[in-house]
């Protein structure tokens, strides 16, 4: 194992142990602590409101927590407790966040809030409930709560239960929404950016559909998350409403964020990411043709959403550990980073299904989805970013030099400049393809015509050969000529081979046609010789290495065309 593997591997360690002692931490923390901070009314003008309450059998019991996770707590059985508390002023405010639980206030008898979902009770599937209520006059009061499950078969409890004046309670519920709104926010403005970025750059980089799913998965996350706070249940007071709306949109982020690393890790080992990107866009599709016809709904088949992400999640740390394995860890210093960046993600993932399946009525805000958001977005608008940069920089030089310093005056394509700053800029983002071809060609017998039929035949020869290039390559990729007989062609993309294929195809019948022709002033004969960049295969290779084997096989062409067409001993040497 070399310096770069032992390096990578370190940091993936250590990466691996953050995740693991922050999984531990927050477990233990969520675990065997109450999700409330400790509230002092001195202080926030709150009180917790969940301690001594009655049962119907006037025994003395704390409303937090789970909540008698072996009773069925149903519509005909609820679980009914009161309690006399005494409110400083008119108007004070009661903020309760239940999981999976029906909760309907009372007032000295008078019902202050009852849950509903499209008037349909009993049949309230699993949910978030924020519940936000006045209550009328000061003094004591005595309150009374109906609880009832849901019809969810996940655990249940309520989470947060305070009193106290309404201002303070905004400003509860403002810190509380703080962290996720803000994040989405980001996320929002991040994955528009990267939308705008990919279609703005779609001619330029290969990569560009990756910024596309990337930014598009950025927006349905932020879009989940910003549906997802106490905020939004309370502005929209429609249970179903949001959170339908969040898990469509975090149903949607999946088969996005499938596609961007199917485009971002170009391999020919992600036949799997391929496969559940497919059934995860399908799955979306039906079941949104099912809610639209009234059959099912997304909160319905939320546990099977969260199966295929779970299954998503094991298919991509095993495509993408297999493939560093496979390559023994000799990617680039950004395709490594990439790839930690991606276990960052699903390993903080993976902490908050946790802290959801082990604390019903505790945190749900995606804090640690959200840092490991934070970490991806980071890593990929530098790659982003350095990409722009060197278009940019590009530009500028094509700006202040003209085109005429970038184009050959004779044959009106990319001339060595042109060629050698194409060049850099793909060395420099090679591991964005997975081909890159050169093709080296030389032009035969310049010389010969030169000497025997004067320069300006020379010169007819030149520009006849480098428009069957262009116009043979020029399709697929960039031309250049180099030296005076000397052509070089540049493609990249997926099928770079096969479109390979067609156009020498092309450029062999553009070759004999011209020399069928009776009246030609000369034979005209292009020696080729290709070579690739492969992303899996030859990524330890530099481009200066790929463009010296095929200059060395159009150098065995060349002898091949020399040797079988030579009319005279001078046309048989090989310059």
């Amino acid at each position: 194992m070399n310096d770069s593997d032992s390096k990578l591997w370190l940091i993936m360690g250590i990466g691996i142990a953050v995740i693991a002692v922050m999984a531990l931490s927050a477990s233990l923390f969520f675990g065997f602590t109450s999700s409330d901070i400790n509230i002092s009314s001195d202080k926030s003008g709150l009180s917790d409101f969940s301690y001594n309450w009655k049962n119907k059998d006037g025994i003395m019991m704390n409303i937090n927590g789970m909540i008698d996770t072996d009773s069925e707590l149903s519509v005909d059985k609820p679980l009914i407790v009161n309690k006399t508390e005494k409110f400083r002023e008119d108007g004070e405010t009661i903020y309760i966040h239940s999981r999976n639980l029906v909760v309907n206030i009372f007032a000295d008898g008078v019902l202050l809030h009852k849950t509903a979902s499209n008037g349909v009770i009993d049949s309230i599937p699993g949910f978030d409930n924020y519940i936000l209520v006045n209550v009328p006059g000061a003094g004591k009061k005595e309150i009374k709560l109906e609880i009832y499950r849901t019809k969810f078969s996940g655990g249940a409890g309520i989470g947060t239960f305070v009193s106290g004046p309404e201002k303070d309670v905004v400003k509860r519920l403002f810190f509380v929404s703080l962290f996720p709104t803000v994040s989405g926010v980001l996320f929002l403005a991040i994955g528009i950016a990267l939308v705008i970025f990919g279609l703005f750059t779609r001619k330029k980089l290969e990569s560009w559909l990756s910024s596309v799913f990337y930014g598009i998965f950025l927006v349905f996350i932020a879009m989940g998350m910003m549906f997802d706070t106490p905020s939004a249940h309370i502005i929209f007071s429609n249970i179903i409403y949001v959170e339908s709306s969040q898990r469509i949109f975090l149903s949607a982020a999946l088969p996005a964020f499938l596609l961007f690393i199917d485009t971002f890790f170009v391999t020919e080992h992600y036949l799997p990411v391929k496969i559940l990107s497919a059934v995860s866009a399908l799955c979306f599709l039906v079941v949104v043709i099912l809610a639209m016809a009234g059959i099912t709904t997304f909160i319905d088949i939320g546990l099977y959403y969260f199966i295929l992400v779970v299954i998503s999640g094991i298919v991509i740390v095993e495509e993408l550990l297999v493939f560093m394995v496979k390559t023994h860890c000799s990617g680039t210093p950004r395709k490594r980073r990439d790839y930690v960046s991606v276990y960052i993600f699903i390993g903080c993932s993976l902490i908050d299904i946790i802290i959801y399946l082990g604390t019903p009525a505790g945190s749900n805000d995606l804090a640690f989805t959200c840092i490991g958001l934070y970490i991806v977005s980071g890593f990929t608008l530098v790659s982003r970013f350095n990409e722009l940069l060197n278009m940019i920089k590009l530009g500028v030089q094509a700006g202040r030099i003209g085109k005429i310093a970038f184009t050959d005056a004779n044959t009106g394509i990319g001339n060595v400049a042109a060629f050698k700053s194409e060049f850099d800029d793909l060395e420099f983002k090679k591991h964005n393809y997975r081909y890159i071809g050169i093709v080296q060609f030389d032009v035969n017998n310049l010389k010969v015509i030169n000497d025997s039929k004067g320069h300006e035949a020379g010169d007819l020869l030149i520009k006849t050969a480098a428009d069957i290039i262009n116009k043979s390559f020029g399709t697929i990729g960039n031309c250049y000529r180099t030296g005076g007989d000397e052509f070089v062609a540049f493609f990249s993309g997926d099928h770079a081979p096969i479109e390979f294929e067609d156009a020498i195809i092309k450029f062999n019948r553009a070759i004999d046609k011209f020399n069928d022709n009776p009246d030609k002033p000369f034979d005209l004969r292009i020696a080729h010789g290709v070579a690739y960049y492969q992303n899996d295969k030859t990524e330890n290779k530099t481009l200066k290495e790929i463009h010296k084997i095929a200059d060395e096989r159009m150098y065995n062409n060349k002898r091949a065309l020399k040797a079988r067409y030579a009319r005279t001993p001078e046309e048989a040497i090989v310059r």
